[in-house]
């Protein structure tokens, strides 16, 4: 009898053998009744069973060119289709003995297991469209030789294939134009999650397309939204997330070209009615022939400027505003397709989501609308835009719940230089087009998601430490209310970094070891050639130390020797602050320095460190490194900076200290009683555009002028009436070799000293020095082959006489030194002197009566400024400070 199937069921050994096993087995296998009832499941079973192989022939290979030719044995068909729990059993004379039967099924088992079994392959013989996209496939690569879409190649067939009706009817997948707006879950993507067959009117999920009571019109708004189909499958879900993300794209891409455009016309019409500035930075100084700076010096910086408020584009606020929920409806409808595994109802679909869902993300624009959010260091947007905040917030912890979306969060980006969607993408309509490095072909990585919680989580950190000393002390007055929605959301935001760092751990990803990936990463991208430049290294490793010393919360104060109060005795303002102490604030302005403290914690320049005190948070400590390629380079210059009670409408007051015990002038601005002339700071006059823009301007810009804009290549001309900068002149090469000088004594080898080890500034010192030490020893040698005089300086409380700002008259002022009367004699031999125009190299002393000390006296020991460098850097090593 042809046809009958052997149970794979192991038998006792002292069984008899058979040809023929029972149909059923156990103490009712002679009950003849039970037997037939047996055998009529058994034919049940096996026509279902034909009935799904002919089905899932059917969907994944369709009729065409490819498989016109395969066989059409209706009998091989049945045995293609037979269950593993069966076998077939031929009648034939020629039958199988088991051993042979176990053979042949360990051969198939054999090939069975080489086929993945997770997901089925996307068909093979399915023609393309447009092929704009599959073509991309063959021109671009990974370093492992894929592209970031390549992954969701395997799974195009499920969001764009037709599907077949079990009434072998072929119905195209729908497409259709979904609009995000502030309704959370758009109707359009329920209407897109089913797939009606009009042959014999019956609705299916687009997903497994198993039938459902939907009547061939649903759109899913139905009776309260419940429509079964939406929780129907995995697969249903990632096509509506993958509908859902499409519709994000469009629109997300349309907005940003739409910006892209205001801000070019923007821009342009700037130029159209720009006017020359006077000096670089609001220095005042140094104008080119078209009456702009022609300082093109910038310091060392991470290339990360913050604009000021007056240089952004004016937006339509109501426009941002609707768009703003357009993005939340985005996020909070990714957020419901998401696996949710922790939930107390969950799904299959939970447990088991489906394989495209972690590429689908990836291949969207939304990591890099949540890389902008949480790069934004702005509190005031935090706070204008909680509701986006908030649901970005709940979208990342769902990420972290599921390992394939916490991949998004953790694993690795690619940077792109154009995209057309994901939904044009998918449907071959559009490409994505990945950036690529011009030197090495591989595409440019963009940091993990993850990172950017670093700098977020120290953001609110300090805007926390301010923010409680205001609600303690009740002075948030009629900004109590955003005072506590500020607070509440960068409480939620440190949680969030906690509660997916929790996540990563158990997953068994550590999050300092993603971070140093990460760093690893963006180091190879920025190496260019075969072989690794240590200069590279060093400044990577530098940036990085500058980056974790940056901005600190300290004591500045002791207790009083009077029994009450603070005093601060090493801060040039201290009278300042016993004046205020008991001074209040308004609200508004003290709010406002809150934020913008918490925004200068992660935007600080590498070369600038900033301590603020923990009681008074308008007293401030500030570090600044003198750029490389400047007479000031590997330097530390120290400033106090007060906040006075009336800012943001008044600038800031800074103090230099390091002024060699007020005998230096180390620049035409910086004068050697402390003073900063700026006018940003309001103590030089400029332009209007160039002095202090009440709530607009801020302290980082004073801090990034100082680095950037005084402490320059060529500071001799930053001094009046110089005219354009001529690094050749005579005058400015001796200007700049004794301020060489002065900066190896006074702001080098002065802070290697161990008196500095347990003082405010040891870390950064330790940092700074032994970092940079082969750097700064090998400019300290270029100095002083240029200037001897470096090597035996002469030592002394009063080696320079020093004559304060304002004493000399202008008639009786020696004149400047040009090209054609300037002795390079008196370079660096003590013709030069602190004088109120810039402390220059003269033709002739200053005339006695001008004098402020007591002229140099002869014999004071001379000391080598190289040799002093190199036992103070083995003092600082000495130290050993961590952290």
């Amino acid at each position: 009898m042809r046809g009958q199937k052997r149970r794979l069921s192991v038998e006792p050994e002292n069984a008899p053998k058979t040809k023929r096993p029972a149909l059923a087995s156990g103490p009712n296998a002679d009950d003849g009744e039970d037997s037939l009832e047996s055998i009529l499941a058994l034919i049940q079973a096996q026509e279902e069973s034909e009935a799904l192989a002919r089905k899932l022939q059917q969907e994944w290979n369709p009729p065409g060119p490819s498989n016109s030719s395969a066989p059409k044995d209706s009998g091989a068909s049945r045995r293609a289709a037979t269950p593993d729990s069966v076998i077939e059993i031929s009648d034939d004379e020629h039958q199988e003995d088991d051993e042979t039967i176990a053979r042949r099924l360990a051969k198939q088992w054999e090939l069975e297991d080489t086929v993945p079994g997770t997901v089925p392959a996307p068909p093979t013989n399915l023609p393309s469209t447009k092929g704009k996209a599959t073509s991309l496939l063959n021109t671009q690569s990974t370093t492992r030789g894929e592209l970031p879409t390549s992954a969701l190649e395997q799974f195009r067939y499920l969001f764009t294939r037709n599907k077949t009706c079990s009434c072998d009817a072929e119905i195209p997948s729908p497409r259709g134009y979904v609009v995000l707006s502030s309704q959370k879950l758009p109707v359009d993507v329920l209407r897109l999650l089913h797939v009606p067959c009009k042959s014999c009117n019956t609705n299916h999920c687009r997903g497994c397309m198993s039938s459902t009571a939907c009547p061939s019109s649903c759109k899913g708004n139905g009776q309260a939204m419940d429509c079964p189909v939406k929780t129907c499958c995995a697969e249903v879900r990632a096509i509506a997330l993958f509908e859902v993300l499409g519709a994000f794209d469009r629109q997300y891409l349309e907005e940003r070209a739409t910006s892209d455009e205001r801000a070019r016309e923007t821009a342009a019409k700037a130029r159209y009615t720009h006017t020359g500035s006077v000096g670089p930075g609001g220095t005042g100084y140094g104008c080119d022939n078209r009456g702009w700076g022609d300082n093109r010096r910038r310091g060392r910086g991470r290339g990360r400027g913050r604009a000021g408020e007056d240089d952004i584009p004016p937006q339509d606020s109501a426009s941002h505003s609707r768009f703003d929920e357009v993005i939340a409806c985005a996020i909070k409808t990714v957020t419901d397709y998401l696996p949710s595994p922790y939930r107390d109802d969950a799904q299959m679909y939970d447990m088991l989501p489906h394989p495209s869902i972690g590429s689908l993300l990836l291949a969207s624009q939304l990591p890099d609308l949540l890389g902008t959010l949480l790069r934004n260091d702005s509190v005031t947007d935090w706070i204008a835009r909680s509701d986006v905040y908030h649901a970005m917030l709940a979208l990342l912890r769902r990420m972290a719940d599921c390992e394939l979306t916490l991949e998004v969060l953790v694993g690795a980006r690619w940077e792109t230089t154009k995209s057309c969607g994901l939904e044009e993408w998918m449907w071959d309509d559009g490409e994505i087009v990945w950036e690529k490095d011009t030197e090495t072909g591989r595409l440019v990585p963009a940091p993990p998601l993850y990172v950017h919680f670093k700098k977020l989580t120290k953001q609110c950190e300090t805007f926390l430490a301010g923010a409680s000393h205001m609600l303690e002390s009740a002075a948030a007055g009629e900004d109590a209310e955003t005072l506590v929605k500020a607070t509440s959301l960068c409480g939620d935001i440190i949680a969030a970094k906690d509660d997916i760092e929790r996540a990563m751990t158990i997953m068994g990803k550590d999050p300092a070891t993603i971070l140093e990936m990460a760093h690893q990463s963006s180091a190879m991208t920025q190496v260019k050639g075969k072989a690794r430049d240590p200069a590279i290294d060093m400044e990577r490793t530098y940036a990085s130390e500058c980056e974790r010393l940056a901005f600190k919360h300290v004591s500045l104060s002791r207790p009083s020797t009077k029994g009450m109060g603070l005093d601060y005795p090493d801060y040039h303002y201290a009278q300042d602050l016993s004046r205020t102490a008991n001074a209040t604030r308004n609200p508004k302005d003290r709010l406002h320095l809150v934020k913008e403290l918490a925004v200068m914690a992660t935007s600080l320049p590498p070369g600038v460190w900033v301590r603020v005190d923990e009681v008074r948070n308008d007293a401030l400590k500030i570090m600044i490194a003198g750029p490389d390629g400047t007479p000031y380079a590997g330097g530390l210059f120290e400033f106090d900076c007060f906040i006075p009670l009336e800012y943001p409408n008044k600038p800031p007051l800074m103090h230099l200290r390091t002024t060699g015990g007020g005998t230096v002038r180390f620049n035409p601005n910086l004068y050697s009683n402390g003073k900063v002339c700026l006018s940003l700071l309001g103590t030089w006059e400029g332009r209007p555009e160039e002095m202090w823009q009440p709530r607009k301007s801020t302290l980082l810009q004073v801090l990034v002028s100082i680095q950037s804009m005084i402490l320059i290549e060529h500071p001799w001309f930053n001094e009046p009436g110089r005219g354009h900068t001529n690094p050749n002149l005579p005058a400015s090469v001796a200007y700049n070799q004794e301020l060489a000088k002065e900066t190896i004594r006074w702001a080098i080898v002065d802070w290697l000293n161990d008196k500095h080890r347990d003082g405010l500034w040891g870390d950064v010192i330790a940092s700074h020095f032994l970092t940079r030490n082969e750097v700064i020893r090998k400019c300290i040698l270029d100095w002083a082959a240029r200037a001897p005089v470096i090597r035996r300086y002469r030592a002394g409380p009063e080696h320079k006489p020093h004559v304060p700002m304002g004493v000399l008259d202008v008639a009786n002022h020696p004149p400047y030194p040009s090209a054609e009367n300037f002795q390079p004699s008196l370079a660096g031999t003590g013709g030069y002197y602190g004088g109120a125009s810039a402390g220059v190299a003269w033709q002739n002393p200053i005339p006695s009566a001008h004098r402020a000390g007591p002229a140099p006296a002869n014999g004071r020991r001379e000391i080598d400024l190289l040799d002093e460098f190199d036992k103070g850097i083995e003092r600082v090593a000495a130290w050993k400070l961590s952290g």
